[in-house]
C-alpha cells in the first residue's frame, strides 16, 4: 500500500503549483500516477506530432525561472510529469525528448492500484490533510478514460514519464539535461 504521508505530500506540491485546482484535477494526477502516459504512448506518431505542436505553442522562455521540469505524481516518486515549459527554457532538443519519452515502457497500472490510492486519498480528506472534501471526492466514479484538467486549473504542458528509476530513462534524462 503507498505511504499516505507521501502521498499527501505528492498532493500537497501540486495544489501549491495549481492552487485553483479542483477534484477532477486531482483524480487526473492520481489516474496519472498509476496508468502513467500509457494512453498516448498507444500511437507514437500522433504523439511526436502532438507534443511538437504543444511546443511550438510554448512562450519563448517558458515560465517561472525556479519551476521545476520533473514533478514526481505518485507517492514512490517513479512516475513524474516532465514540464515542457522547463524543458524548452533549457533548450532541451524537443525530437531528443519525443524520443525518449515515445519510446519508454508502458506503466500497465491497475484499476485496483487507482482504487486504493483513491482510496487513501479520500483518507487524507478526512483527516482534513489535504483540501478537497471527501464527501465530493467519495461521490467520484472510477473513470473510463483518462480524467481533463479543469480549464480553473491554470497553464499545464507536460507529458509522463512513466518510470523515472528506470535506468534507461534515467541516462536518457541525464542526457538531455533534465536530471
Amino acid at each position: 500500500m503507498a505511504d499516505t504521508n507521501a502521498l499527501c505530500n505528492v498532493i500537497e506540491k501540486e495544489h501549491a503549483r495549481h492552487p485553483r485546482m479542483n477534484v477532477r484535477d486531482l483524480q487526473k494526477m492520481i489516474y496519472q500516477s498509476v496508468f502513467g502516459g500509457d494512453h498516448l504512448l498507444a500511437d507514437p506518431e500522433r504523439f511526436a506530432r502532438d507534443l511538437h505542436e504543444e511546443w511550438a505553442r510554448l512562450p519563448e522562455g517558458g515560465l517561472a525561472e525556479d519551476a521545476s521540469a520533473l514533478q514526481a505524481i505518485d507517492p514512490e516518486g517513479k512516475t513524474m510529469r516532465i514540464h515542457l515549459d522547463a524543458c524548452k527554457r533549457r533548450e532541451i532538443d524537443v525530437d531528443r525528448l519525443i524520443e525518449l519519452l515515445a519510446g519508454q515502457r508502458w506503466k500497465n497500472g491497475s484499476r485496483s492500484d487507482y482504487e486504493r490510492w483513491w482510496s487513501e486519498t479520500i483518507v487524507l480528506a478526512e483527516e482534513g490533510r489535504i483540501p478537497f472534501s471527501a464527501d465530493e471526492l467519495a461521490r467520484i466514479d472510477y473513470p473510463e478514460s483518462p480524467p481533463h484538467h479543469d480549464l480553473e486549473y491554470g497553464f499545464a504542458s507536460y507529458r509522463i514519464v512513466n518510470d523515472a528509476s528506470d535506468p534507461e530513462m534515467v541516462e536518457g534524462l541525464r542526457r538531455l539535461g533534465v536530471r
